[in-house]
C-alpha cells in the first residue's frame, strides 16, 4: 500500500511539474466526475443488503464501499466494487489545453491533477510523459510529436483507442481461454446474481471467476439462446407466454414468475447453482454457455402442463364434433323416412 501512495504521489507531482512549464500541450490523464443518476442501481444493490452508499464526493463513496461486509458472504464487496466500476465512464489521455481547468480531476483517484508516468517499460504514454519532464527540466528538447495542442490532442486520441483495442484484446483472450479450459467438461458450479434485466440475469461464478448471462426463456439457455430464431411455431408460442409471465421489478432488482410451479424468484446477489458447459454451433463456433438446471426443469413441467392442457381441449373438441355430426345424420334420415311413408 506504501509504495502505491508513493507512485501516485509521483504521478501528481510530475503532472503539476509538466503542466507549470507546458500548460497547453502537457500529456495528462482525468476521470469524469459520474452523474449522481448513474449510481442509481448501485444504491438499489446495496439497499437491499441494507448498505447506503454515499455518492456525494470520491472519498464517501470509498468509505461508503470499506462498510460493505457481509459475514459468511465473502464476495459481497467485491461484487460492489465491480457494480461501482460499472457505474463510471472510463480514466482517458488528454492535452491539458483542450479541456478547461475545472475538468483535469481524477474522480477515482481523488486526485484534481494526474497523469502516468511510473510504468514506461509498458505504457506509451508515460514514455511521452518522462520526456516531457526532462524538457521541462532542460535535460531533452520537447519531443516532436506532442510539441503543441493539436498534436498532443492527437496523440492521446491514438493512446486512447490503442487503449480500448487493448482492453477489448485482454477481454476475447480471456474468453478463449476460458473456452478451451471448459471444452471437455460439463459441470455444476455455485454463482451469485451479479445483475437482473428484464429478460434474464447475470451469474459470476466466484470458483472460476467468470460471468455471464442468462436469458430467461423455455430451456433456461445462455445469452446465445436469446439470439435465435425458434422455428417451431409451437416453442415461439410458448416463450412468448413465458416471457409475458415474468415481472421486473427494478426497484427491488427482482425477475418473478408466478406463473409457474414453485413460483421462481431470481434476485441480485441470489446465490445460484448453475451449469456451465461448452456449446457448439453447426458452423462450429464454440462459446461458454451458462444454464439454471432448476429453471430448465420448471420451464419443462410447465410444457408438459400446456400440453396436457392442449391435448385435453383438442380430445373435448374432437367429441363435440363427433356428436353434432351424428345428430346431424339423424335429423337427415328422419325426414327421408317421412317421404317414404
Amino acid at each position: 500500500a506504501m509504495v502505491e501512495e508513493f507512485m501516485l504521489l509521483a504521478n501528481i507531482s510530475v503532472a503539476k511539474r509538466i503542466l507549470r512549464t507546458y500548460p497547453t500541450f502537457s500529456v495528462l490523464r482525468r476521470h469524469p466526475t459520474p452523474a449522481e443518476t448513474q449510481f442509481d442501481i448501485l444504491k438499489r444493490a446495496a439497499k437491499i443488503k441494507g448498505f447506503e452508499i454515499d455518492t456525494k464526493t470520491s472519498k464517501k463513496l470509498a468509505e461508503s464501499l470499506d462498510k460493505c461486509e457481509i459475514k459468511g458472504f465473502p464476495y459481497f464487496n467485491t461484487l460492489i466494487r465491480v457494480l461501482t466500476t460499472r457505474c463510471m465512464t472510463q480514466a482517458v489521455y488528454f492535452s491539458s489545453g483542450s479541456v478547461e481547468t475545472h475538468e483535469y480531476n481524477h474522480y477515482g483517484l481523488a486526485a484534481p491533477i494526474y497523469t502516468h508516468f511510473t510504468s514506461p517499460i509498458r505504457r506509451y504514454s508515460d514514455v511521452l510523459v518522462h520526456r516531457l519532464l526532462a524538457a521541462s527540466l532542460g535535460i531533452d528538447p520537447v519531443p516532436k510529436n506532442v510539441e503543441n495542442e493539436e498534436k498532443s490532442s492527437s496523440m492521446c486520441e491514438h493512446m486512447n483507442h490503442r487503449n480500448r483495442m487493448a482492453q477489448q484484446v485482454g477481454r476475447q483472450s480471456s474468453a478463449l481461454f476460458t473456452v478451451i479450459f471448459f471444452r471437455d467438461r460439463d459441470l455444476l458450479e455455485d454463482g451469485i446474481v451479479l445483475s437482473v434485466r428484464k429478460n434474464g440475469i447475470r451469474v459470476f461464478i466466484p470458483k472460476y471467476g467468470v460471468e455471464g448471462s442468462i436469458a430467461i426463456r423455455a430451456g433456461g439457455g445462455g445469452e446465445r439462446e436469446e439470439e435465435r430464431a425458434v422455428d417451431d411455431s409451437t416453442k415461439g408460442a410458448l416463450n412468448a407466454k413465458i416471457k409475458s409471465d415474468w415481472d421486473f421489478n427494478p426497484d427491488t432488482l427482482t425477475l418473478s414468475n408466478s406463473s409457474l410451479p414453485g413460483k421462481p424468484k431470481f434476485q441480485i446477489f441470489d446465490r445460484v447453482r448453475v451449469r456451465v458447459y461448452v456449446k457448439k454451433s453447426e458452423m462450429r463456433r464454440e462459446w461458454l454457455e451458462m444454464e439454471l438446471p432448476s429453471l430448465t426443469s420448471l420451464l419443462e413441467e410447465g410444457e408438459k402442463v400446456k400440453k396436457k392442457q392442449n391435448t385435453t381441449s383438442a380430445t373435448k373438441g374432437k367429441k363435440n364434433a363427433g356428436g353434432a355430426k351424428r345428430k346431424s345424420i339423424g335429423k337427415g334420415s328422419g325426414k327421408k323416412k317421412r317421404r317414404k311413408i
